[in-house]
């Protein structure tokens, strides 16, 4: 069993986690992940600045101790916190207790670096550029991107960026950034500009029309006196949310129906979302719309 923090260690952790994925943080951060007054809040920063002086600058305009140029975490941190609190803020805490769980497996399979996701994050939060090195599935390249969303989808965090050299938004599986570092270039594209990201697509998915216990099927999918299921998401995620759902999207719900459960029921009129068409089982991938 591991040693328990004292509540002091745990503001000191906090602001340092602030530091390393957000580039900053004032009281009300500390405030809002705890029940503390805003004295001791002060305090809690007093005294990181007198333990680790060399990793905080005040910002006087905007009220906010700012990470340092010469910033180095001074407490280990998991990028997986930062990535859920950053994505649905959500803050994962843990306590000192016997437990039966199993760790996920998708943690094993998707390495994480502190030093990737803190450029990531603090990217989409302070809106400047990225230049990574980049492993895809082609090639590994050095590309500019500008991110603005983080998600996840086939087991692994990805960020929804817009790259300068192909000139359009893609994903970016997290895992696969080598290497990052903060750019002068101008942050020219947001949210806003992603056609895909911002196009609602309706996907219809029911039971798998070829399983032989399809009242059991909606039963353990929670449809139990519906058999079709209508979810809304953007074009730009439509394949990652029928891929982790085993959706057989083939025209003649020709998969194995013991691996995949559900069955897409609208299929002809997603046949232009390009996602679907590289990511799920049933669709021809095209090459050109990989990251």
């Amino acid at each position: 069993m591991r040693c328990v923090e004292s509540p002091q260690t745990k503001r000191l952790r906090l602001i340092d986690f602030y530091l390393c994925f957000f580039g900053k943080v004032n009281r009300s951060d500390l405030i809002q992940h705890g029940d503390i007054a805003v004295a001791t809040a002060s305090r809690s920063f007093n005294a990181y600045k007198e333990r680790f002086p060399n990793n905080t600058v005040f910002n006087e305009s905007l009220r906010a101790y700012m990470r340092s140029a010469s910033f180095s975490p001074a407490f280990e941190h998991d990028p997986e916190a930062a990535l859920r609190l950053i994505a649905w803020g959500q803050e994962l805490n843990s306590i000192p207790v016997t437990t039966y769980g199993v760790s996920s497996f998708a943690t094993v399979l998707d390495s994480l670096s502190i030093d990737i996701v803190s450029q990531v994050t603090r990217s989409i939060l302070n809106k400047h550029c990225i230049s990574v090195l980049y492993s895809s599935s082609t090639s590994t390249e050095t590309r500019t991107l500008t991110p603005h969303s983080l998600f996840k989808g086939l087991g692994a965090w990805h960020i929804r960026a817009w790259d300068s050299k192909r000139r359009k938004f893609l994903c970016f599986r997290v895992s696969r950034i080598l290497k990052a570092q903060q750019t002068d270039s101008s942050y020219d594209k947001t949210i806003k500009d992603d056609t895909l990201w911002n196009r609602d697509v309706v996907l219809s998915v029911a039971p798998h029309s070829k399983h032989e216990n399809r009242n059991d099927l909606a039963i353990d999918l929670g449809m139990e006196g519906q058999y079709v299921r209508n979810i809304t998401t953007n074009e730009a995620l439509a394949g990652y949310v029928l891929n982790d759902l085993h959706v057989d999207c083939t025209p003649n719900a020709s998969l194995p129906p013991h691996a995949f459960n559900l069955q897409l029921m609208n299929r002809h009129e997603l046949e232009h979302v390009d996602s679907i068409r590289a990511l799920v089982p049933g669709f021809i991938q095209n090459k050109d719309d990989k990251a």
